[in-house]
């Protein structure tokens, strides 16, 4: 099985302490759902323009929202390669609750998604052949990673042992373990492209299932994109085998995130102040909450979504639904067993 070397240095050992405590405090934030839906949408967007940036992508962050947002269809890559990793983002959320494990089968259904019309060979394979991560000068091609494998078989091996350790129960801090895959699955590049966005894409997922809510409440990507050489750089000196580096960059950058988002909240309170005091103050249930958080992911939701995905009762799912359109959150469109329901664009306030 896999085993990965690293040091516990006082670093890391501070970057983890800083990390629950910024976590708690976000955690600690009373949110009226108008906020909380705008936050998870803004780092949706936010998470998609930065990592798809980190790749070259030339789109601004208003480019990236007006895509995302707007109903056309894209047509540059560029465009598809926002489109296709919002989805995706989208996807990792809904398979977080019904807690699958990270599996290869797993990986080459996000890698097909977040390719799709965009490679038109190897969509959702594994490669068979040599590759390596470098750039051309006017005088000579410079390697910067040549991956240890480049037969499918090995490829294949090589994630399984990996996925193995992940999926794994122990003692192990999950923040740690996140770091290791993001780098490992980098390192094993198993795709002829998209591996370092479906990378952040695991990460992310690794982390929802251990309970923390990327995207909802902070993001990953936006402390690498300040300095993309820093990070590919730093990323790679785990290559010769020592983790504890990039650990350290890794731990620093989920800090920074944490207190970047944690500055979205407190300005969006401060354009919303009258959405959370007095008479205007809308409360929801934990349950509700996550049936709004669903709207987000997919958009519009039927009852029998709700019901599969929460696993409750077509009734009980019923109840939320009506519930939430009661409180204004929601709107109900069509009045058959095909309606459906979207997020209201102006929420009513109720005592």
């Amino acid at each position: 099985m896999f085993e990965p070397k690293f040091s516990f240095t006082s670093k890391i050992i501070n970057s983890l302490a800083s990390i629950e405590r910024l976590y708690g405090q976000l955690l600690g934030e009373q949110l009226v759902p108008s906020l909380a839906l705008k936050l998870s949408e803004e780092n949706q967007i936010l998470a998609t323009h930065y990592s798809t940036s980190i790749e070259g992508n030339p789109l601004s962050p208003r480019d990236v929202t007006n895509i995302i947002l707007g109903d056309q269809i894209p047509t540059t890559k560029s465009e598809k390669e926002v489109k296709n990793y919002f989805s995706v983002l989208n996807r990792i959320f809904i398979m977080a609750k019904q807690r699958e494990q990270i599996s290869v089968d797993l990986t080459l259904k996000l890698h097909a998604e977040l390719m799709a019309d965009i490679e038109k060979e190897g969509l959702g394979k594994l490669r068979d052949s040599g590759v390596f991560v470098g750039h051309k000068t006017k005088t000579e091609i410079v390697v910067k990673h040549s991956p240890p494998f480049h037969a499918e078989v090995q490829i294949k091996s090589a994630l399984d042992n990996l996925y193995q350790w992940v999926n794994k129960p122990d003692d192990l801090h999950p923040l740690i373990k996140a770091g290791i895959l993001h780098h490992q699955f980098a390192y094993i590049h198993p795709f002829f492209d998209g591996n370092g966005r479906l990378a952040r894409v695991l990460t992310a997922y690794f982390l929802l299932l251990k309970n923390y809510q990327v995207a909802k409440y902070f993001i990953l990507d936006d402390y690498y994109d300040i300095d993309r050489q820093l990070y590919s750089d730093t990323l790679h000196t785990a290559d010769l085998g020592d983790e504890t580096h990039w650990l350290e960059y890794f731990l620093e950058g989920i800090a920074y995130s944490l207190q970047a988002a944690q500055a979205r909240i407190d300005e969006l309170k401060r354009k919303g102040l009258e959405e959370v005091t007095g008479e205007k103050r809308v409360l929801v249930t934990s349950r509700e909450e996550e049936v709004l958080q669903l709207v987000i992911d997919k958009k519009a939701v039927k009852t029998t979504d709700v019901g599969d995905l929460l696993s409750v009762t077509r009734q009980q799912a019923h109840a939320l639904l009506a519930s939430l359109v009661k409180k204004g959150l929601l709107t109900k469109f069509g009045k058959t067993k095909t309606s459906y329901y979207k997020l209201s664009s102006t929420p009513k306030p109720i005592a």
